[in-house]
């Protein structure tokens, strides 16, 4: 039985007829491809999304080595100015449920631009700004400006990857994600230690401005709700030099096969609504979504709250200069790119694992219907390894500080860490969409809101942690949290698929209530207007007969 990439179809369907020629597997594959886009396209596209989510990791951790600086420049307090990391977690908690989600029926491209726009006026103008005020202003523009973008990278994915392939495509579109953490505050420490704090918000400017021009020019649309597959001409600011070439090159193969028929060419109906942040907050309140998004948040946050006790903690326990600590993140952003590199192949192999033991052929390119598929066991059986090693990781990271061994010690650890959190959060991640495919951005805020406003409660409660408790207990009991949640996954992994049927029952009931009432309505206007004519006619007869 095969098991290429793509979607699943019943193993039955492959069986040939009795007279030799193909049986139904032909009538249930011969529709469209799920996107046109080619490999090399698909990977400029997932490539571009990875790049752009890196100016909110960038935008919040380059920050960090300038905050004892600011705060002699802007004659504050250290404590007022950590104040402007909380209102730029907040900002991006909420920022994304207002533009990503509006992008699932609008398109990507437009939600894109207008980040970038946003962040770029806001870096400018954190760069020339000379007062308190201004800055905690600013970072708030900044941060919803940055924040969607990751919502709108997550999404694109779920465009153009069918759920059997989406795994690797998912690591490497939130690679700049998980990056940023790691590497932004060494790219911050370099620009701070040669050139000053401004430096940071202007190489902030330049990297977005070249991302705008190249969004601009080649970046195609690939919401589903406006272009399909790719296959439906694009129009205004959603064409594109990748779009328009892309979709020329299927028209033309389609000629060849002859089978212009399959071409889709019914354009769906675009509709523009104000943002509802309500949208997120719904997918929020789902029981099986719920569980996996403060999952998700609780592991991320254990990466942030980490990230922002690298600085005070590497100085006071080795005394490193603002560079010196910089560097010392790389071990964690190596770890992230050998999850990125790896884990998704292994979710995506798990899939076909799983697709063969039930009796489904995989064919590349079509994606059908999971709701009889277990993807909670194909995603959680590869995420709980990665929750095993991070969970270790982080109380041994806190323990090698606590006792001063030597800096390779915690470098392992942070490496591991790094490796972990990336794992469980790119696979949930990947889950989340595979739930909730006709809105991925949407579900991708949902994201944000969570692990944003717990890495801001987490953020400001490592250091006073440490101080309390000590460097060790703190960070064990950061992951006594995770084992605990460890608990969580066999819930999901045995009733995800149950909760998942559930609420699609209800969906369908609700909207066969929706249905019933806009007939009864309809039918209601009908006799009315039946009625009015009647009565038209009786009066025109009346008034004939005098």
């Amino acid at each position: 039985m095969g098991t290429g990439k793509g979607s699943i179809v019943p193993t039955e369907s492959r069986r040939p007829s009795g007279d030799g020629t193909e049986g139904p597997l032909e009538r249930v594959v011969s529709g469209p491809p799920y996107t046109i886009f080619s490999p090399a396209s698909r990977l400029f596209i997932v490539i571009t999304v990875s790049l752009s989510a890196l100016i909110s990791p960038f935008g919040a951790t380059t920050f960090y080595p300038a905050l004892d600086v600011l705060a002699d420049e802007l004659h504050v307090t250290p404590s007022l100015i950590n104040l402007s990391l909380t209102t730029y977690m907040i900002a991006q908690a909420i920022a994304p449920s207002l533009i990503a989600g509006a992008s699932d029926n609008t398109g990507r491209r437009l939600s894109f631009i207008v980040c970038f726009i946003i962040f770029i006026c806001a870096n400018v103008g954190l760069a020339l700004q000379t007062n308190y005020a201004a800055l905690l202003v600013l970072r708030m523009v900044q941060a919803s400006g940055c924040s969607a973008a990751i919502a709108l990278g997550t999404a694109v994915v779920a465009d153009v990857a069918t759920s059997a392939e989406r795994g690797r495509y998912m690591g490497y579109a939130t690679a700049g994600l998980l990056f940023g953490p790691a590497f932004g505050p060494t790219l911050g420490g370099l620009l701070i230690e040669y050139l000053n704090w401004r430096a940071s918000f202007w190489f902030l400017c330049i990297f977005t401005g070249v991302l705008l021009v190249v969004f601009t020019l080649f970046f195609p649309e690939t919401c589903r709700n406006v272009v399909g597959n790719g296959s439906i001409p694009a129009k205004g600011i959603d064409k594109s030099i990748i779009g328009e070439w892309q979709r020329r090159q299927y028209r033309r193969r389609m000629a060849l096969e002859d089978e212009k028929s399959s071409i889709h060419t019914t354009r769906p109906k675009k509709t523009a609504s104000f943002p509802n942040p309500l949208h997120t907050l719904k997918i929020v309140a789902e029981k099986e979504s719920g569980l996996i998004l403060f999952y998700n948040g609780f592991f991320f946050t254990g990466m942030m709250m980490t990230t922002g006790a690298i600085p005070t903690l590497y100085s006071e326990q080795y005394g490193l200069s603002v560079l010196e600590t910089g560097l010392c993140y790389i071990s964690m952003g190596v770890g992230s790119l050998v999850s990125t590199l790896t884990m998704g192949h292994v979710t995506d192999w798990n899939f076909r694992r799983h697709a063969a033991r039930l009796g489904f052929a995989i064919k590349r390119g079509r994606q059908q219907d999971l709701s009889n598929f277990p993807i909670e066991k194909v995603r959680f059986q590869v995420v709980l390894p990665g929750h095993i090693i991070g969970t270790l990781a982080y109380i041994a990271f806190g323990w090698t500080v606590h006792y001063r061994t030597s800096l390779p010690g915690p470098e392992i650890a942070l490496f591991f860490i790094g490796f972990g959190v990336s794992t469980a959060f790119n696979l949930t991640n990947t889950l989340l969409i595979d739930l909730h495919k006709d809105k991925p951005a949407t579900a991708t805020a949902a994201v944000n809101f969570v692990r944003c406003l717990l890495s801001a409660g987490g953020a400001a409660a490592i250091i006073p942690m440490c101080n309390a408790m000590g460097i060790g207990w703190a960070f064990t009991s950061m992951a006594l949290v995770y084992v605990v949640w460890i608990a969580m996954l066999p819930l999901l992994m045995a009733k995800g698929m149950k909760w998942r049927q559930e609420a699609a029952a209800k969906r369908k009931v609700k909207e066969a209530g929706v249905a019933k009432s806009e007939h009864d309505e309809e039918a209601q206007t009908r006799g009315r207007e039946q009625r009015e004519a009647e009565d038209k006619d009786e009066e025109a007869k009346a008034d004939n007969s005098i």
